[in-house]
């Protein structure tokens, strides 16, 4: 292996360390934030808003690596694919940990406000289907598995159903608990409009296709 060729492997495995941190991040700040809002439980709510500056320091680091081995080493093909779309990726990832940021923060407005608060049996179960959309993201990136992304992809339809039913279910539903419900939901409904995008990036890697080609 050339000196060129060795360098860039090594800058190729600290871009896929840094994806690779920062998806685990992402995805325990979503698990908290889910956990925090069903309980209510104000350590954990602002135990993820701490995370977000890391996962933000990990975009920018991601970013620049990006930056510096496209400039350096002129990847062509499936390198270059993954290497833009890790860039793509990861900042889909921080939108996704600017959600879960959110969710903390309207949960510890809740546990101020608003004591007798029942989180929406209709939420918790939107939450449950992210975090289950997420986890297979994950994994459809890890094993470079499109057909899992194509099948995560089409979760996002769930998603949407939720959100719909969650927006228009207001019989006995008090102003509040309506308004945060559907704050919740539209968030939810976002997230999962984020993974459809990682798992776009996934197909387009492995394949050059955009994922609708691939149906």
């Amino acid at each position: 292996m050339n000196s060129e060729r060795h360098h860039f492997e090594k800058e190729f495995s600290l871009l896929r360390a840094e994806l690779s941190k920062m998806v685990s991040l992402v995805m325990d700040t979503i698990e908290m934030s889910s956990f925090a809002f069903e309980n209510l439980d104000r350590n954990l709510a602002k135990k993820v808003i701490e995370m977000d500056d890391e996962i933000d320091n990990i975009n920018r680091e991601i970013e620049e690596l990006v930056l510096d081995i496209i400039a350096r080493f002129n990847p062509l093909g499936k390198e270059l694919r993954y290497t833009i779309a890790a860039m793509k990726l990861a900042n889909n990832l921080e939108r996704i940990g600017d959600h879960a940021c959110n969710f903390a923060e309207r949960t510890l407005w809740i546990i101020e406000n608003l004591p007798n608060f029942k989180p929406s049996f209709l939420v918790k179960e939107m939450f449950g289907k992210v975090i289950d959309m997420l986890q297979k993201t994950v994994t459809a990136f890890s094993r470079r598995d499109t057909e899992l992304a194509i099948e995560t992809w089409k979760m996002d339809d769930v998603i949407d159903e939720l959100d719909r039913r969650i927006t228009s279910e207001v019989e006995g539903v008090g102003a509040h608990e309506l308004v945060l419900n559907v704050l919740f939901s539209r968030d939810l409904e976002r997230v999962a409009d984020h993974l459809t995008n990682i798992c776009e990036e996934i197909v387009f890697i492995e394949t050059g296709k955009e994922l609708k080609e691939s149906l």
